[in-house]
């Protein structure tokens, strides 16, 4: 029986700074159930407390947003300024799903005080230091930070990063498993082989596959 994905909901802060566009990662605590360890934009599930599903979701899950980074991180986001930047379902066949609303928001200096519990580490710096870092295999990260990591490093400052998300439609990403034993791969809405699992088709690629638990991602024609 496919077990339903939990509603969830994560903020991307992002900065500008001397050294270029900045954004925020914390570290989840190892202890935790689900991805121990790993480095995330501040969010989690949604409560009730948020609002109700059905048509008034992304609102609900705007609050959500702000309430998990005060919550993780001890830092005040107004509502207003928020932008849709994706939504992400985990894939069929997983232990824990959820389905989890990506907004975009303008940080600022304010110190940030991890709570301790969920989250033990936060830096600011800019995407390709921490895409260094996963490379490496120092800091582990999930497919979807990955992506979005990858999209801010295509913007010079935080008026471009804003221009980049409100000038697309945001998609909505289910992935699919590619039909390999070869390498873990993850098939995007675009991707050439996406509606039938076949990653080996020649075209226009949208896909994250991993190697020795180093997710790459791939996007263009190929």
């Amino acid at each position: 029986m496919q077990k339903e994905a939990k509603r969830a909901a994560t903020l991307v802060l992002v900065r500008d700074s001397d050294e270029g566009l900045q954004t925020l990662l914390l570290r989840r605590h190892p202890q935790m159930k689900t991805a121990a360890g790993f480095w995330v934009f501040p969010g989690g599930a949604m409560d009730p407390e948020d609002g109700p599903l059905g048509e008034e979701e992304p609102m609900s899950a705007m609050r959500a947003a702000v309430r998990e980074t005060k919550e993780e991180a001890d830092l005040d986001i107004g509502l207003d300024d928020l932008i849709m930047v994706s939504h992400w379902t985990t894939p069929s066949g997983y232990p824990f799903r959820f389905a989890t609303w990506f907004f975009l928001a303008e940080g600022s200096d304010a110190p940030v005080t991890v709570d301790g519990d969920e989250m033990d580490q936060a830096i600011w710096a800019v995407p390709s230091y921490f895409l260094a870092g996963h490379e490496r295999g120092e800091m582990p990260m999930l497919p979807p930070t990955v992506v979005t990591l990858t999209e801010l490093c295509q913007c010079a400052d935080v008026a471009a990063v804003k221009d980049f998300y409100r000038g697309r439609a945001a998609p909505f990403i289910e992935p699919h498993r590619a039909k390999t034993k070869e390498v873990l791969c993850m098939l995007y809405p675009g991707d050439v082989g996406y509606e039938t699992s076949d990653h080996t088709l020649a075209g226009h690629r949208n896909r994250s596959y991993c190697e020795n638990e180093v997710w790459r991602y791939q996007f263009g024609d190929a």
